[in-house]
């Protein structure tokens, strides 16, 4: 009997020393990527604006102007403390995953996340608000530049 017992526990484990199955070898399947992104399948130049989050007014109104060749053109005003539109131009640059924008310098280096119509004003750490308060960070599209 305890020969039998023996002979059986030997057979499970040479059995479990064969050759590895192959599906453990390989990675995971990454997803398929199409080469498509908002910097080359969205319709993204023109006028966005909105009204952004302020820590200590009502608000901030915004008016971003994307072109084309990378130009951008802020204005903005923080509600009921400053009377004139402040205006900044400048140069953008898009991050290498082609779904965001970097402003120059002459905006703080200020982050957008590029979505059909509409912008999303990113952390200065680059992340995306999250919770219910989310939507109070984007700017809407509401112009065309042209291409």
């Amino acid at each position: 009997m305890k020969t039998a017992a023996f002979a059986c526990l030997a057979a499970v484990l040479i059995a479990g020393c064969g050759t590895p199955s192959r599906e453990h070898d390989t990675p995971a399947a990454s997803p398929v990527v199409d080469g498509h992104n908002a910097r080359n399948a969205l319709d993204w130049d023109g006028v966005y604006e909105g009204t952004l989050p302020c820590a200590d007014c009502p608000g901030i109104r915004t008016r971003l102007t994307l072109r084309q060749d990378g130009r951008y053109e802020l204005e903005t005003q923080y509600l009921d403390r400053q009377p004139r539109v402040d205006r900044v131009e400048g140069s953008f640059t898009w991050q290498p995953d082609g779904t965001r924008i970097t402003l120059d310098q002459a905006a703080g280096g200020r982050q957008y996340f590029v979505a059909e119509g509409r912008l999303i004003q990113l952390y200065m750490d680059g992340t995306r608000p999250q919770g219910p308060l989310a939507g109070n960070h984007e700017l809407q599209k509401v112009e065309n530049t042209g291409r």
